[in-house]
């Protein structure tokens, strides 16, 4: 009996199912769960004389995929991109810190006045941080200081307050944003 915490949700979790069908003792069934690095957390009861076999898994819950090949969960934790996409943010780039893309994400959702659905992140040298939401360019350039966070939600505030949702938030400049309300 195998149960899944979190639900069955990924490509990988077929593929431990097959490579658990064949094991025959505790200590092989330990290094198959092992080798699966979106595993968070188990418990394993094995009863051999009764030829039962109880395990319970938590799986690790993804945030974001990184250029196609990681998933990452809330502490950061890389594990393998197994192409089971479930609407995660995509995050693609030439990026160095993980934790910058949490970051973001953070910032964002924690402006709960306006809800950027977050769809995708990219970061290039030449424009820097670009968020895509479901109706919203969000672009933050190369500078992520806490005072460009600010600006972003007192921006958000005023875009409540107005009543409008622009296209672009352009949040590059040093004085202040621009707004597009094209498209």
């Amino acid at each position: 009996n195998i149960n899944f915490e979190s639900g069955f949700e990924f490509e990988s979790q077929k593929i431990l199912i097959s490579d658990l069908k064949n094991s025959k003792s505790k200590k092989q069934i330990e290094k198959i769960l092992k080798r699966h690095d979106w595993i968070q957390e188990y418990s394993l009861i094995f009863k051999p004389f009764k030829k039962e076999i109880y395990l319970n898994i938590k799986n690790r819950e993804p945030v974001f995929i990184l250029n196609n090949e990681f998933f990452y969960d809330k502490d950061l934790h890389p594990f393998k991109y197994d192409l089971s996409r479930r609407g995660l943010i995509v995050a693609e780039g030439p990026i160095d810190e993980p934790k910058t893309i949490l970051k973001l994400i953070e910032e964002i959702e924690s402006i709960s006045n306006v809800q950027f659905k977050i769809r995708k992140i990219n970061y290039s040298y030449v424009n820097g941080w670009d968020v895509v939401s479901d109706k919203t360019l969000i672009r933050f350039g190369n500078d992520l200081s806490e005072k460009r966070f600010k600006n972003f939600k007192d921006t958000s505030n005023y875009l409540l307050d107005i009543g409008k949702i622009p296209s672009i938030i352009d949040m590059r400049y040093k004085d202040g944003v621009a707004l597009n309300y094209g498209k």
